[in-house]
């Protein structure tokens, strides 16, 4: 079975080797070659959270949350989760950095203003994604096929 591409994915995939190259390039151009070690655990460190961590709950969410819910909120809920488990793993970051911070004058904003930013605009990203799937999924609903229409002829 061959599988068939469409132009979004072929443009979604260009998109994301070209970020990759990006990154490559400027990852070995601008860290200096003493640091690579500590960059190569922080890459190994990501790659065992998502293994022991990230993809775990994604399951546990598919499989003991998403089924209690109606269908149209489903995708919503999922980039919900997404998102909030990104934003808990940023959010150690820069708790952590700005607790490490020589300057306070970098980043003028308490984290935590920006932490409880982020997390509200989220909640308010997975309402509207789950209302505009609820109104997506009313619209869909077709008529029902003639054939199974009750019968007025009951006598």
């Amino acid at each position: 079975m061959t599988a068939r591409w469409s132009a979004g994915r072929l443009v979604l995939l260009g998109v994301g080797v070209g970020l990759v190259a990006a990154g490559a390039v400027i990852g070995l151009t601008s860290i200096p070659q003493h640091q690579w070690p500590s960059v190569l655990v922080w890459l190994a460190g990501g790659v065992a959270v998502h293994d022991a961590v990230l993809a775990p709950t994604a399951v546990v969410l598919g499989l003991v949350v998403l089924p209690r819910v109606p269908a149209p909120w489903r995708p919503a809920l999922r980039a919900g989760a997404l998102g909030a488990v990104v934003l808990a793993l940023f959010s150690v970051v820069v708790v952590v950095g700005h607790a490490a911070r020589r300057n306070p004058s970098v980043v003028p904003v308490p984290p935590t203003t920006s932490l409880v930013v982020a997390g509200a605009l989220l909640v308010l990203a997975v309402m509207v994604g789950a209302a505009v799937g609820t109104a997506a999924h009313r619209t869909r609903r077709a008529a029902p096929a003639p054939g199974l229409l009750p019968r007025d002829d009951t006598d």
